[in-house]
């Protein structure tokens, strides 16, 4: 069994961070290509009376795709919104436990969308579905959504795992 401070659990761990961290590099750099996109579009539209034509459905595509990417580093450095207004009273054994279980819940649900994800891509790749001003195939889209959900899943488990820790000024760290 592999415990957190083997070799293997630290060289894993900065393997998946790293991996996760590259993918919320490409989600940042499509939020911006998309910034630009709309900028220019409107510039376009406002004084020259010509947009970028199909702006709507790059950045549909562009958030979809982005969002994803940034899904893994976010839960591997706890960065979603967390509630513990009911769990105030409790004890952080208690809280660690519930921790781990929306950790283990949230893996589950994201190897589902990765699976459901997959399955759309292929059955959109199969009817050659396009978009309407463009004619780009949809099925671009869902290709690197699909991988990101299983990189979500596999960062999901690991906090699971091995969660956080008190470090010696008391706050709270990822191990």
């Amino acid at each position: 069994m592999v415990t957190l401070f083997t070799p293997m659990a630290r060289s894993f761990g900065s393997v998946l961070e790293h991996v996760c961290r590259t993918l919320a590099y490409i989600g940042g750099a499509l939020f911006i290509i998309e910034a630009v996109i709309s900028v220019i579009s409107v510039l376009g539209r406002t004084f020259f009376s010509t947009p970028i034509p199909g702006d709507y459905e790059l950045i549909q595509m562009f958030s979809a795709i982005g969002i994803t990417l940034c899904m893994p580093y976010c839960q591997l450095s706890y960065g979603h919104v967390f509630v513990d207004f009911f769990t105030l009273w409790a004890p952080q054994k208690l809280k660690r436990y519930l921790d781990s279980f929306a950790c283990l819940l949230l893996a589950l649900l994201a190897f589902l969308l990765a699976w459901r994800s997959w399955d759309g891509m292929l059955d959109i790749y199969e009817y050659q579905e396009s978009t309407m001003v463009l004619g780009m195939p949809i099925w671009w889209g869902y290709f690197p959504i699909a991988p990101s959900f299983v990189v979500f899943g596999i960062a999901a488990l690991y906090t699971m795992k091995h969660g956080r820790q008190k470090s010696a000024s008391d706050e709270e760290v990822l191990v």
